[in-house]
């Protein structure tokens, strides 16, 4: 080969390398020691190549994202030394991470290594320029956390890589937040150059922040769907040319046989968001446990007013961070009774667990005049240990319960005996060791517990309430789903619907035991509330303080009909 057809093949690779993205892809994958890139892959550069001014791509968890928008990044100055990139990742680390890799493929790139930085111009981890481009205040590249100070900066492409995670989008407040920070980055364009904003994720919730940003939207997950219109015209069109239903998107990353121990180990919720990208809502019975349903009240161990009111209204909500979905909110009572009385009876459930990251759970319950006063609950991964059966044994203590109803079905009873030594060093009272719970779990769950909430019989310690949601917001990571909150929000009649049920089960079981206890007629339930605030209006607008009458209503015998 002379030179002339040297320079002519190289300048035909070099042509192609700066207008086509996916085979630029590759050719970095193969300078940085990766295999080449999976067809998936193939299709988010072909979309990331066309150059959108702006969009929302979606794939699934671990489908090489983040790498391939740092690579398009390098592709984009290549094209034009005089672009402004601002790279925003959900969190400072991860800015960093992105950060350094883009740096470094300046150095591991051969197309690249012309552009890197000379000594008089900027070269930090988090912003740098490159060679060639023109003086500006803006770097060439500067990469930051979603949380960091974005007002004041500039760019021509802002790539908002993995912007929404579970630390900053587990409550509704943080998502109200995350979204504002988000519609800073339009202020951030530099009005005379074109301008682009991409973002690059997996959705955390099923209400993320994706679904309410007005940009075109396209959608990979890892298997081609059952039903299409689910995704409301955001589907990728190449995904229903991946095969049949079921059929993996990404057979040489995720094939089928990977999805399924993927799908088994994070359950069919989790399973549901991050790798088929659904975020749909189906109707208000798909999640027919709500927290505007329940009471929220700071509990007594002993007592409970004779009486309480329930409330949806607004002005009663509470200010606890929600974890459930946007707009279901607690609320405080309307009216308390002033009079307490002493709890009928005080019921403790145990939902034993072996091994493995489910916990042994407990859930105390009181039952007073028809209702449900669910005093505390928690759980500890210790198993059946004598460490965690100290730890029950102390709760049953602490309030003074009468009975304790562990799941007999766990171990044939064992798990009864081994509490049973225990417990009757701590504190000797009634096990029932008899009592059964049938038939597929999530069923049973929400069968026990729905009649209840909504018939607004529940009554939650706020005490205890709030404490949890202080341990979830600790590390929302590791412990949203084990959250009780959590999990009666989100709960299904879907086998394996959330990851972890053990306490929802555990309250479950409580509510099972005491049905019969507050099983209350509702025509009679409802005169007697009727009756109640009538007495109490009375006594506070017809009689005086002390008793007396001071007003009469009306000339008839009844002051009302």
């Amino acid at each position: 080969m002379n030179k002339g057809e040297s320079y002519m093949r190289d300048e035909q690779l070099l042509r192609r390398l700066v207008t086509d993205f996916s085979f630029y892809l590759d050719y970095v994958y193969m300078n940085i020691g990766l295999p080449n890139s999976t067809p998936l892959q193939q299709r988010i550069a072909t979309i990331l190549g066309e150059n959108p001014s702006r969009l929302i791509l979606e794939a699934a968890r671990g489908t090489g994202k983040s790498w391939i928008g740092a690579i398009y990044t390098t592709w984009r100055l290549l094209k034009n030394p005089d672009e402004k990139i601002l790279v925003v990742s959900g969190s400072g680390a991860k800015a960093q991470e992105i950060a350094t890799f883009i740096r470094r493929l300046f150095e591991d790139v051969p197309i690249l290594r012309p552009l890197r930085p000379t000594k008089e111009q900027r070269d930090s981890i988090i912003a740098f320029d490159i060679r060639g481009c023109k003086v500006a205040i803006a770097p060439s590249v500067s990469c930051l956390g979603i949380t960091s100070q974005i007002t004041g900066k500039r760019a021509s492409l802002v790539i908002a890589d993995d912007v929404e995670i579970p630390s900053n989008s587990m409550t509704e407040v943080m998502r109200e937040k995350l979204i504002s920070r988000t519609q800073e980055f339009e202020a951030l364009l530099i009005p005379d150059m074109p301008s682009s904003i991409i973002y690059l994720g997996t959705p955390q919730s099923m209400e993320s922040i994706y679904n309410k940003l007005e940009y075109p939207t396209k959608i990979l997950p890892a298997q081609v769907p059952e039903d299409p219109m689910m995704y409301e015209g955001k589907l990728d069109e190449w995904v229903l040319l991946q095969g049949k239903a079921g059929e993996a998107t990404d057979k040489v990353r995720f094939p089928n046989e990977v999805l399924l121990e993927r799908q088994a180990g994070m359950g069919a919720a989790g399973y549901k968001l991050q790798y088929m990208l659904d975020t749909t809502l189906s109707d208000a019975e798909k999640f027919p446990l709500k927290q505007k349903d329940i009471i929220v009240l700071p509990l007594d161990k002993k007592e409970a007013p004779a009486t309480i009111t329930y409330t949806g209204s607004k002005e009663y909500a509470l200010d606890i961070p929600n974890i459930g979905f946007t707009g279901d909110r607690l609320h405080r009572p309307i009216r308390v009774s002033k009079d307490y009385l002493p709890y009928d009876k005080i019921i403790m459930s145990i939902d034993p667990s072996g091994s493995g990251t489910d916990e042994t759970t407990w859930c105390v319950v009181g039952i007073l005049s028809g209702n449900v006063y669910v005093l505390d609950w928690g759980g500890t991964k210790l198993g059946y240990s004598e460490e965690a059966l100290m730890i029950l044994a102390l709760k049953a203590k602490e309030y003074k319960v009468n009975e304790i109803v562990p799941e007999k079905n766990f171990g044939s009873g064992m798990f009864t005996e081994l509490f049973r030594k225990v417990l009757i060093k701590v504190y000797p009272c009634t096990i029932i060791d008899d009592f059964n719970v049938r038939g597929q779990k999530e069923t049973r769950i929400l069968n026990n517990t729905i009649p209840l909430f909504t018939n607004h019989q529940v009554i939650f310690n706020e005490t205890v309430l709030r404490d949890e949601i202080e341990w979830v917001q600790s590390n929302p990571v590791e412990n949203m789903q084990y959250s009780l909150v959590y999990q009666f929000t989100h709960a299904t009649y879907d086998k394996g619907a959330i990851p972890h049920d053990d306490r929802l089960d555990a309250m479950a079981i409580a509510f099972q035991y005491v049905s019969d206890m507050v099983i209350v007629d509702a025509n009679k339930r409802l005169q007697e509330i009727k009756e109640k605030e009538m007495e109490e209006w009375l006594n506070e607008t017809v009689y005086g303080s002390k008793g007396t009458k001071v007003a009469r209503i009306g000339g008839g015998s009844n002051i009302y009909h």
